[in-house]
């Protein structure tokens, strides 16, 4: 096994292998979030946004505080997180088809030898959200230990007995059957809305490909008249390609699968399989861990994306983070983004979006040359986003959606708005209203990490919508002012904003830990203060 898993002793009878840095890492992200308290608000429930899909006009998001959706571009939010189905509000993956959606939850459980990751189910809604059922996390039974699988009939396979490792990553929906794809549990397909799971056989890592007659048996040296069968052990602790992290159903049919070993193709229904790697083609995928699968159709071409990361395996040296496609089933691969970790696709038409860990990535042209996001500010409320790091992307219509774990953002791109020129960021706070409250957050905070926003109303109790103007002054605990963030700005009035300090002084030096105060001053009313905490 490669160096990113590490073993953890779960039950007498198995134990698995659990990633010390694991594909959710944009479900768990480490950001300070203020929740919407109720199930409708104008405000997302959560700024870490990990997974967003698209239906018709309806936007549904995957967040550190459970699943939402909006009909009516992000101006208000209905929040699902108080809902019982959900068993979590750690949102692992989430499908939708048409009115259907599906999620997997999960957590992190502590144990001796530190946190595992945890599945807790799954929600699923037939009717857009109005109602949802709630499906435990498939598991196997202790004797569903011997599979047949065409000629062979006694296969030995782990039975994955507890939650524990056992996340679901991916959902995809085709006709009639959901496809899951899971840590532990491997692929998996339900066809009765997960009443019960049929296992899917990948091939294991010593072989390229798996069909029904496919002898999977040998014999030993000594057994001369071949009486006694030498199974293969299909157990997701010696072999990668039964790590499952991506599924995409074209339909009922062609089915792709991403796995810790490489990406997978069925085209009869996940009976037998074809196994691309990095190392048993000659135009290979980029990595053999692969996260993500997408499609991408437009004028006569089929797109296949996914999303590569390196095993870490020693012999395994040319893999590299990135993203590979195919436009031929899987027979060559072009490789895009050499050494960037991604997350996540969406398209409009010929135009591809990629979310990585350094920004939102824009090509109309196969990857031969790439667009970036900048500096994402909306100037209205002045919202900015201080991480790089996009986790998820969707297009409705012009307007391209990017989760990031700093709040949910927008941007046109058409041909009177270029991408990525202008932006609208969907942040969640406390309202603070005509008040004179005002609030920093996160309180303490550390620098090194991310900054603090200062938070502060410019409504007045006279109702006033005119400009108002602000000033704003961090000082020490002795009252000695160490910055100025904002003099005399001018900002609209009946609205809340963010001031964001990073912890500098004027001069550029950073701040010492301690106890400091900011001081808002808006026109001429009572200047308002608050007290920040620094912790490095």
């Amino acid at each position: 096994m490669f160096n990113a898993f590490r073993t953890v002793k779960l039950i007498a009878t198995f134990s698995l292998l659990a990633f010390s840095s694991l594909y959710s890492q944009s479900h768990y992200l480490k950001h300070f979030n203020i929740e919407s308290n109720s199930s409708e608000s104008f405000l997302p429930p959560s700024n870490s946004v990990s997974h967003i899909r698209i239906e018709d006009s309806t936007i549904w998001i995957g967040t550190s505080k459970g699943l939402a959706k909006s009909t009516n571009g992000a101006r208000t939010w209905v929040s699902y997180r108080r809902e019982p189905a959900f068993a979590n509000e750690g949102i692992f993956s989430v499908a939708t088809n048409k009115e259907t959606i599906w999620t997997s939850t999960g957590f992190e459980k502590e144990l001796d030898e530190g946190s595992v990751q945890t599945g807790s189910g799954y929600a699923f809604s037939t009717n857009n959200g109005l109602s949802w059922q709630h499906v435990d996390q498939t598991l196997d039974q202790r004797g569903d230990s011997i599979i047949s699988y065409g000629i062979n009939d006694s296969i030995w396979i782990l039975p994955v007995v507890v939650p524990e490792q056992n996340v679901t990553f991916d959902i995809s929906l085709s006709p009639g059957a959901i496809w899951i794809a899971s840590w532990a549990s491997g692929l998996r397909k339900s066809t009765n809305n997960g009443l019960t799971w049929e296992r899917i056989l990948l091939p294991p890592d010593n072989r390229n490909s798996l069909k029904p007659t496919d002898t999977l048996w040998s014999y030993a040296p000594n057994d001369t008249l071949r009486q006694r069968r030498i199974f293969q052990r299909f157990d997701p602790r010696r072999n990668n390609n039964f790590l499952a992290f991506a599924v995409h159903a074209i339909d009922n049919d062609t089915i792709w699968c991403g796995t810790a070993g490489g990406v997978n193709k069925s085209t009869d229904g996940g009976v037998s399989w074809a196994r691309f790697t990095r190392r048993n083609q000659a135009a290979p995928i980029l990595s053999n861990w692969v996260i993500a699968i997408k499609e991408q159709l437009f004028q006569d071409k089929q797109r296949i994306w996914t999303t590569n990361w390196k095993t870490n395996l020693q012999e395994e040296t040319g893999e590299e983070y990135g993203v590979s496609y195919t436009e031929d089933g899987g027979r060559t691969w072009k490789n895009l983004l050499h050494g960037i970790k991604a997350y996540d696709f969406a398209f409009k038409d010929s135009i591809a979006y990629i979310a990585t860990d350094q920004g939102l990535y824009r090509t109309d042209d196969g990857g031969l040359s790439f667009s970036r996001n900048g500096t994402i500010i909306n100037p209205t409320t002045r919202q900015m986003i201080t991480t790089s790091a996009f986790f998820s992307v969707d297009v409705l219509g012009d307007t391209v959606w990017g989760g990031t774990g700093d709040g949910l953002v927008s941007t046109l791109d058409n041909a009177s708005n270029q991408f990525g020129l202008a932006w609208i960021i969907h942040r969640t706070y406390q309202p603070v209203g005509t008040t004179n409250e005002t609030y920093a957050y996160p309180n303490p905070f550390s620098p090194f990490f991310e900054p603090v926003r200062i938070h502060y109303s410019t409504q007045s109790s006279a109702g006033s919508s005119s400009g108002r103007t602000v000033s704003l002054e961090i000082f020490d605990f002795g009252m000695n002012r160490v910055r100025t963030l904002i003099n005399n700005a001018q900002r609209s009035g009946n609205m809340e904003f963010d001031e964001i300090w990073d912890g500098r002084r004027d001069n550029g030096d950073q701040v010492a830990n301690g106890v400091y105060f900011y001081r808002i001053s808006i026109d001429e009313d009572e200047p308002r203060f608050g007290k920040i905490l620094v912790l490095q």
